[in-house]
């Protein structure tokens, strides 16, 4: 080895003259280094073996002779050896490593998980807390089908929730394996597919009765006097039900990432409003009828940097005052997202098409392919915007 004198920014290979594909590379810092290179299928392999200031030219020559053989059998070393680390892998590294990783499909395509995805990733953890130092491996389609059971037994929804995350992980998975190295040969999650296992549960309905929205509407207008932010809450309550926006949309959530709804993206003489960075991870805009042009031109004569912040810039905390105040006036227990069912019902009874609908509410479902030819623009809704408010609010103008 003290022969072989490295070249000066270059690096070099000195071949043995015995076992074929087995020499010593030398770095062009002068670094000696035992390697062996066969082909692996249509790739050619280069394998480090030790370097020779730890390991005798007799041995390393030995390992290459092993390696050769696996190359003869068919076997690619390094895949081997990435598919051994890779089949390690606990449950605890694929859950973790699913929430650092961007989202891979639809909308928002690279962008990082929201604080409220990795939140309910957390939360689900722990119903797997005796699998977690596991390796992925060892999780089999009878296990999931058991575990979802006995969660199904208390909480049918969780079982579900705790499910879809467990197969989003391990899809992460199998979608970051290579190709040569398979990790899994199917998600053990499919099975409650295939023995129709998933638990049926109730998709909340609640919302506003037509014959009610004027008395919600009159409780939201008279009834909040003296609560803390009382035009405020007033005004976002009214605002959620004319658009169908998120709470966390426009009251902002910093526990999961959203800013409140700012000035700088309501556009009074385009009539138009964008939520930034929503649950799907785009912007969303929404043309504005007239009785939310009047709201927030009036709102704005009072507010700080915040749509629904007063002049000092402080936004309502907790709605559930409101929402009591309101009840007992209308008998009527009403929260944001009921809001929200109710403006995409009052659509769908008038006529609204699906698609117009979907993209109103900012609802993506990869099952609709024809959806993808669909392109609906900001002003294609104009119109579905003001016969929806003219509906809630009887052609009225809110003041």
């Amino acid at each position: 080895m003290a022969k072989i004198e490295a070249v000066e920014g270059k690096q070099t290979f000195h071949w043995d003259a015995e076992v074929k594909g087995f020499g010593v590379r030398v770095s062009a810092a002068g670094v000696k280094s035992y390697i062996m290179q066969r082909r692996a299928g249509t790739t050619t392999r280069r394998l480090t073996i030790a370097r020779c200031d730890d390991m005798g030219a007799d041995e390393a020559r030995k390992r290459a002779i092993k390696l050769a053989a696996q190359f003869a059998d068919g076997i690619d070393p390094t895949a081997e050896e990435r598919r051994r680390k890779a089949q390690a892998q606990t449950l605890r590294q694929a859950f973790n490593a699913y929430k650092k990783a961007p989202k891979k499909k639809g909308e928002g395509r690279g962008a990082p998980k929201k604080a409220r995805t990795i939140r309910d990733v957390e939360k689900m953890m722990p119903r797997f807390a005796d699998w977690l130092d596991k390796p992925v491996t060892a999780i089999t389609s009878k296990m999931v089908k058991n575990r979802h059971a006995e969660i199904a037994a208390t909480s049918p929804a969780q079982a579900n929730l705790a499910m879809r995350y467990l197969r989003a992980a391990l899809n992460h998975v199998m979608a970051d394996a290579d190709d040569d190295a398979p990790i899994l040969k199917s998600n053990p999650v499919d099975a409650l597919n295939k023995v129709h296992q998933w638990a049926e549960t109730k998709r909340a309905v609640r919302h506003l009765p037509d014959d009610r929205i004027a008395d919600w509407v009159d409780a939201v207008q008279t009834g909040l006097v003296g609560l803390k932010n009382e035009s405020e809450v007033r005004d976002a309550l009214l605002f959620m039900l004319l658009t169908g926006a998120r709470l966390a949309e426009v009251l902002g959530n910093s526990k999961d990432g959203y800013p409140p709804l700012a000035w700088a993206d309501v556009d009074l003489a385009g009539a138009t409003v964008t939520f930034r960075d929503t649950k799907n991870r785009t912007d969303h805009t929404l043309p504005l009828s007239a009785q939310l042009v009047a709201l927030l031109a009036a709102r704005k004569a009072v507010s700080g940097k915040w749509v629904f912040s007063d002049r000092s810039g402080a936004l309502p905390g907790d709605l559930r005052g409101a929402y009591a105040r309101i009840e007992k006036a209308t008998g009527l227990h009403i929260t944001a997202h009921d809001l929200r069912r109710t403006f995409a019902t009052v659509a769908s009874r008038i006529d609204i098409s699906a698609y117009k609908l979907k993209r109103l509410t900012n609802h993506i479902s990869g099952g609709d392919v024809t959806a993808g030819y669909v392109q609906v623009t900001t002003e294609d809704l104009r119109d579905a915007m003001q016969r929806i408010s003219d509906r809630l609010l009887s052609v009225g103008v809110v003041s």
